[in-house]
């Protein structure tokens, strides 16, 4: 008897069904597991336990691990005010996010069904693209059964071919990886900061990266206290009023090997008071766009600045509550996303420009957490390490670092500043 195909189902496990619906998701899940488990199928299902927003349990790691595929069950879970839009489970979302990190490079799957009224672009908020998802109506699933079973049944052949054809994935992960990102918040005495960006992305399929995303990385400028005017304004703006007006730069240093140092080419698709979207794409010293092959590797940095980025003193700032919890508005905050998928190398360097001593009325600390939902739980707090190091810069600034392998989801760090009546 062949040995059964070992599929790991992501699924929401609300009991309460959807106003004018009869069915619950955990019914759904129950409903597609069933279907799975079948004679006509047979496969072996494995689940995770009941859903919380925080760091997905190991235990769940481990069964992503040890599955051929992740099979997302994505029904509607949040509705947005005011709209149709409907989101799915952060936490399915979550699950998924993880699958994409331990299957990378090899010849697993993720694959699933998404429910009628979800955008299934909004599948692929925390990485680029999506193809092939399958939808479906909870009220018809007896209907629909056939179409189900002719789409479960191709996993067994994708997994040993190795080679899933166009059409078939979830998540099919974008056509590069991150393999390194070093992160430098620099925060002035006056509430200014800039936000450098240092990355090496590894192009692993230069053909979906010419056709799909036509030589661009797209990358979020984000910063929760907002302030942005125009991202072209920023554009245009000259490096040395950095200080004073709000910017945005960027410079490819090389490919591989080869020096370039040529400023990137910056496209702006969407912004926002919080920030925005822009796309970078690399030139040569002749003006000519890169064609970049499997395997190689491009090296460039970004940078954007807000002259009021944060506040200067604890009284800007809300009082602190009692206990452990943390209000957000009593914390200047600075951010970090995976939404290129896994980050194989993170350094995060705070530098405090020191004015006044003390810096802080409570000094660094950071979280995680793998939802990218609007209100995560966020892991517990831990003190951010001073460097070590003895740098140049050291003089001028307090630095503290952080370095993370295969980072995933988000981090934040927050510190409230000393009070005003501290003397310089």
């Amino acid at each position: 008897m062949p040995e059964k195909t070992r599929v790991f189902v992501a699924y929401s496990f609300e009991k309460n069904p959807p106003p004018g619906e009869s069915k619950s998701d955990i019914d759904v899940a129950q409903w597609f597991i069933k279907l799975l488990k079948s004679r006509s199928l047979g496969y072996e299902v494995l689940t995770g336990s009941k859903a919380v927003p925080i760091r997905i349990d190991e235990k769940i790691k481990e069964d992503i691990v040890d599955s051929s595929c992740l099979i997302g069950i994505f029904t509607k879970r949040y509705r947005e005010d005011g709209t149709n839009r409907w989101l799915p489970s952060q936490f399915v979302l979550c699950e998924a996010a993880s699958a994409i990190g331990f299957y990378y490079n090899t010849t697993k799957l993720i694959c699933g069904f998404y429910e009628e009224g979800i955008d299934p672009k909004d599948l692929a908020l925390i990485t680029i693209g999506g193809l092939e998802l399958v939808p479906f109506s909870r009220s018809r699933l007896d209907n629909d059964r056939d179409k189900f079973v002719s789409y479960l049944r191709r996993i067994p052949d994708i997994l040993a071919t190795g080679s899933p054809k166009e059409g078939t994935g979830l998540f099919p992960g974008p056509p590069y990886s991150q393999t390194y990102l070093r992160k430098i918040f620099t925060v002035y005495t006056n509430g200014g900061a800039t936000v450098q960006n240092v990355t090496k992305m590894l192009i692993t399929d230069a053909t979906r990266f010419e056709k799909d995303l036509g030589g661009e990385v797209t990358h979020e400028i984000f910063h929760r206290r907002g302030g942005f005017a125009s991202l072209n304004d920023m554009i245009g703006t000259p490096i040395d009023r950095r200080k004073e007006e709000g910017f945005l730069k960027g410079i490819c240093r090389r490919i591989n090997t080869k020096r370039i140092d040529t400023p990137l080419r910056i496209r702006v698709s969407e912004e926002r008071s919080t920030g925005g979207k822009i796309h970078v794409s690399f030139y040569d010293r002749n003006d000519i766009r890169l064609r970049l092959k499997n395997q190689d590797t491009i090296f460039y940095q970004y940078a954007w600045g807000l002259p009021a980025a944060y506040a200067k003193t604890e009284q800007e700032l809300a009082d602190l509550t009692d206990g452990e919890a943390i209000d957000d508005k009593a914390y200047n905050h600075a951010e970090v996303v995976a939404n290129h998928g896994m980050i194989k190398r993170l350094v995060v360097e705070m530098r405090f420009e020191k004015g006044r001593d003390p810096l802080f009325d409570k000094s660094p600390f950071y979280q995680q957490t793998s939802s990218f939902s609007d209100s995560p739980t966020w892991s517990r707090s831990t003190e951010v390490p001073r460097t070590e190091r003895e740098e140049d810069h050291e003089i001028w600034f307090q630095s503290f670092l952080l370095e993370e392998a295969n980072f995933q989801g988000r981090l934040r760090v927050l510190w409230r500043p000393a009070s005003a009546k501290m003397s310089a």
